[in-house]
């Protein structure tokens, strides 16, 4: 126990006596953190829109300006032809166009069916599906206060259904609700996985390496010891990153926060055993790098922060059983927002318990066999 407490000592010193290493470790983790969530925006609060007019009727000047006021959108006004529409579409001008056909007007008084065109820039397909949602909805809006004003007196009355809509967990829909805990799942997988895999690989470099197999140390307390300190720099800093999502973003963990630090400790040991692993196979750090930024976009990409993993091909539901960030990102969604109690955890606690166990394991005999 003596030698590892050495060795943790050892390892803290060497942190703190490097300011680029502390920077790393602490500042830019919580730059980041305050700043991504305000760019990272699953809200799409700016549009450009312009209008084909074939009718040229009260009706379709009064929706057109009825999109001015929504707040949403910025009119380009009138073009003459799809033609011309589409030459500002290719120049990134607007990114919808609204159509209205012939004798619109007079289909509407005379209740005949009658059709709006909407195209939209679907290179960004997210930008495309909400912004043309925004759009049927500011015109069924309008088109229903229609109905109802211009209802013939001796027409029958129609039964009125309100719809109430109620979102359980993020009553608001508001995307930081969401972002904010996955962006604190990334960082503390970058500190417990980037940062240990060139610390060890910059050990290698150096040569220093040599010098601690040569003495009586075994691996396992060596990596312990170097495993310890990051350890608990990451679990410090995810606590500081709880306070910052409550002070600076308003989200107080519903859940039980010792269950969830509790959490955070098992996926940190599977990131540090991860990290470790990796650095006992690199033989310099632009290798560790490129390990490691592989893995972590892949992690990422099929957590489901950004995509719900739901829609994922099966083949991608596969893979996923070895995303440890997949299993910690639905701990933080369950905790932080819905509040959800130990039981509903178990699969996640034991799938990662699995994982920090054969992770360091390997980690320990690939040590071995690279220092051989």
């Amino acid at each position: 126990m003596r030698t590892i407490l050495i060795l943790i000592k050892k390892e803290f010193l060497q942190v703190f006596r490097n300011p680029l290493l502390i920077g790393i470790l602490t500042v830019a983790p919580m730059v980041q953190f305050i700043i991504f969530p305000f760019c990272a925006d699953y809200e799409i609060k700016v549009l450009h829109i312009a209008f084909i007019d074939n009718d040229h009727s009260t009706i379709s000047q009064d929706l057109t300006h009825t999109f001015n006021a929504s707040g949403y959108f910025i009119s380009h006004g009138l073009v003459e032809n799809k033609k011309e529409a589409e030459k500002m579409m290719k120049h990134d001008k607007i990114d919808i166009l609204v159509e209205f056909p012939h004798d619109f007007e007079r289909s509407l008084y005379n209740n005949e069916p009658t059709q709006i065109a909407i195209t939209a820039n679907a290179i960004n397909t997210m930008k495309a599906g909400i912004g043309t949602g925004y759009v049927q909805n500011i015109i069924g809006d309008y088109l229903n206060d229609f109905a109802q004003n211009n209802r013939p007196p001796q027409a029958p009355t129609k039964v009125s259904i309100n719809i109430s809509n109620v979102y359980w967990y993020n009553e608001q829909m508001n995307y930081k609700n969401l972002i904010v805990p996955g962006i604190l799942v990334i960082l503390v997988t970058l500190i417990g996985c980037y940062v240990t895999a060139l610390n060890l690989v910059r050990e290698k470099e150096i040569g220093t390496i040599e010098q601690v197999n040569v003495t009586p140390i075994r691996r396992w307390q060596f990596l312990l010891g170097k495993m310890i300190p990051f350890w608990i720099l990451g679990i410090s800093e995810f606590i500081i990153g709880l306070v910052i999502m409550k002070l600076v973003f308003g989200i107080t963990v519903q859940g039980s926060i010792p269950m969830l630090l509790g959490c955070t400790a098992i996926y940190l040991l599977v990131m540090l055993g991860l990290g470790f692993f990796i650095s006992s196979i690199a033989d310099n750090q632009l290798q560790a790098m490129f390990i490691v930024l592989f893995l972590f976009i892949v992690f990422v990409l099929l957590s489901g922060l950004f995509t719900p993993t739901e829609g994922m091909p099966e083949w991608a539901h596969k893979i996923n059983y070895l995303n440890p960030m997949s299993f910690f990102m639905n701990v933080i969604k369950k905790v932080v927002l819905k509040g959800t109690e130990v039981e509903s955890l178990r699969t996640e606690f034991i799938v990662l318990s699995v994982m920090a166990v054969v992770i360091n394991t390997g980690a320990v005999v690939s040590y071995k066999e690279s220092s051989k």
